[in-house]
């Protein structure tokens, strides 16, 4: 098996790797919510947001496989007038996750936010997952919001 590296990438990237499917199959899985059906990439809004300079892309690779991945985006906050980073999508293949590789992309996220000029990070993780007991125990990230879904259909 090959190391994994850690890199920005474009969506063109992640549309090169010979393994997308499998590994948006096995997000969805994992971080589906039901109330919104199956997931249906956008791919085209990926690459409008990314050409806006307002996506950022990280990855998680094993040779030419993708095996995690990051999407960041950056953005003015109108009510404070502060540009703030979130996470949109925090995804590490189960055979991958040892050895901290999501914290690896955290910490690339954390570099491009800074880069970008962003003054906070916010991190989304889903009610009872992995990703929400690890990052309870990050001093560096405190919880300041909950995150409540309606479904409207």
């Amino acid at each position: 098996m090959d190391p994994t590296t850690f890199r920005t990438c474009t969506v063109a990237d992640m549309e090169g790797a010979p393994n997308l499917a499998e590994l948006f199959a096995e997000y969805a899985q994992e971080s589906a919510l039901e109330d919104l059906g199956e997931p249906i990439v956008q791919v085209e809004t990926y690459r409008q947001m990314e050409a806006a300079g307002v996506l950022h892309m990280i990855g998680a690779f094993q040779g030419p496989h993708l095996v995690g991945f990051l999407v960041l985006i950056v953005s003015v906050v109108p009510h404070f007038g502060r540009l703030i980073a979130s996470t949109e999508s925090l995804f590490i293949s189960k055979p991958a996750r040892r050895g901290g590789a999501g914290m690896r992309l955290l910490q690339l996220a954390e570099e491009v936010a800074t880069e970008c000029g962003a003054v906070g990070l916010f991190v989304s993780a889903p009610v009872g997952s992995r990703l929400e007991g690890v990052m309870g125990g990050k001093k560096a990230y405190r919880n300041t919001n909950s995150l409540f879904f309606r479904s409207l259909t």
